[in-house]
């Protein structure tokens, strides 16, 4: 497909100088590089002209996740737009955690926004814009990101040593809701000049400090109030194990929430329950066909700061009707299926479920 040659026709010649001081870094990093990481394929395949600018900010900036923290690599799911047949105004480049979020239309994430002529790149803790806006419209969207992020402000600036508030400018007009909404969502960033990039040292530092923030947000409930994320566990008759646990409980309950898992987990496994065997619309006929939820089996708590989630459809996952989904959570181990099954079949449902 033929693209323009930059998003910004008034800008071309300083796009252009742009694109052409990254190609000789990235051909220095990759001619020092003794193995690519996978993460510059993803750049290589974003198209041309800024795929090359991309690949050549995931290399120049040495973006090794496992610097320290050898799960870094398999924690994060990595995508990149530049549009769909022309350019967008804000090409992005983001790193996803899938026990936050598996879409950049919802919650919260790391991302690299190019501002439109790419004299600016932003590295930032943002948020997801789209299905907040399909909600409740774009003004009503601006008001809701601008409390949501100084919410997690609160909770990611004291622990910031390079990241700060930042004032992002994306140089979009009014019309282009997606980036004024951008603008608004910012959590913590850093802004750089694109012809004067700093050392990559300093560009993996950011970056490392902004997957620190990302997770102290993940722990700490995104941007939920503390009284909001212990309703939400006494609502659903979690035993009350004080406000950690209640955090906990609601990292679980995200995971299992968001769409892209729970249709990848559904088209898997299918829905029918795995604790009492029961197809919601055998019980209720056909308006209840395909109602069941995803639980995911690992208990957070059970995990080290430094352990992975996994996210398989098959392994990490079993389908269950709500009223099993509600009751495993209330049991000593949310991971123990054959628990629930066992118990099922000594109640008043015996009669009827196989064994």
């Amino acid at each position: 497909m033929n693209r323009p040659c930059a998003p910004s026709p008034d800008r071309s010649g300083h796009y252009d100088r742009t694109l052409n001081n990254r190609a000789g870094r990235q051909n220095e990093c990759a001619s020092n590089a003794q193995d690519k990481h996978p993460l510059w394929e993803t750049g290589q395949e974003t198209g041309e002209g800024l795929g090359l600018s991309f690949s050549c900010i995931l290399y120049v900036t040495n973006i090794n996740l496992t610097q320290g923290d050898k799960s870094r690599g398999k924690r994060y799911r990595v995508g990149a737009s530049i549009g769909k047949g022309d350019w967008t105004h804000t090409p992005w480049l983001v790193l996803l955690d899938p026990a936050v979020t598996t879409t950049v239309e919802r919650n919260y994430y790391v991302v690299y926004l190019l501002s439109r002529g790419g004299e600016r790149l932003y590295l930032s803790l943002a948020q997801g814009c789209t299905t907040l806006k399909d909600s409740v419209g774009i003004p009503k969207a601006k008001d809701e990101l601008a409390r949501r992020a100084a919410v997690m402000r609160g909770r990611t600036l004291p622990l910031a040593k390079r990241l700060s508030a930042i004032e992002m400018d994306l140089n979009v007009d009014s019309t282009v809701w997606r980036g004024r909404l951008y603008e608004q969502g910012s959590v913590l960033g850093k802004q750089y000049d694109t012809l004067n990039l700093p050392s990559e040292a300093a560009m993996t530092a950011d970056l490392l400090e902004a997957l620190d923030l990302y997770a102290v947000l993940r722990r700490e409930g995104g941007w939920a109030a503390e009284d909001s994320i212990v309703e939400e566990a006494e609502e659903d008759q979690i035993p009350n194990n004080g406000l950690q646990q209640s955090k906990t409980y609601r990292q679980h309950r995200t995971i299992e929430r968001d769409p892209g898992h729970s249709k990848e987990v559904k088209k898997r496994q299918g829905t029918r329950c795995k604790g009492c065997d029961f197809e919601m619309s055998d019980l209720y006929g056909t308006t209840a066909r395909g109602i069941c939820d995803a639980h995911h089996l690992t208990p957070l708590g059970t995990l080290e700061d430094d352990e992975t989630v996994t996210f398989d459809p098959l392994k990490d996952f079993a389908v269950l009707c709500p009223s099993c989904h509600r009751a495993i959570h209330r049991s000593p181990d949310p991971s123990d299926i054959q628990g629930l099954r066992t118990a099922l079949r000594k109640g008043a449902l015996a009669p009827i479920l196989e064994p």
